[in-house]
């Protein structure tokens, strides 16, 4: 991340990133299940990861709340199996983002884990 923005900015931002690649991976895992001829109730799966979903929106909802309120607006995301890229617009600055896999990925999972009503290995 840039110096130039805050620690609240950061925070802010990497939970975004990771809320819309957990709906992304969810979205991917419901197409996954649903196609899958092995699977006999593919609908109580498909349930689960829907709850999941709606809680990741409500989320979402307030980060992008909270972006306007602080000016922020992400451009372009990317990812790989290296980690995420995106490009910012912080206070009419151009930012550019980077967090690496091995920064993000446990933290994903636990939250993911949440989302779906699980418990979170804390």
């Amino acid at each position: 991340m840039n110096t130039e923005t805050s620690y609240e900015e950061q925070t802010l931002i990497s939970s975004y990133l990771q809320l819309m690649l957990a709906i992304r991976i969810f979205h991917r895992d419901m197409q996954v299940i649903n196609d899958h001829p092995m699977l006999r109730t593919p609908i109580l799966y498909i349930e689960v990861l829907k709850s999941g979903m709606e809680r990741v929106s409500l989320l979402l909802a307030e980060v992008q709340k909270e972006f306007q309120r602080k000016d922020i607006s992400i451009s372009r995301i990317k990812s790989d199996k290296n980690g995420i890229w995106a490009d910012a617009i912080i206070r009419g600055q151009n930012v550019n983002i980077h967090l690496p896999e091995s920064h993000y990925k446990n933290e994903l999972y636990k939250r993911m884990r949440i989302y779906l009503g699980g418990m979170s290995e804390l």
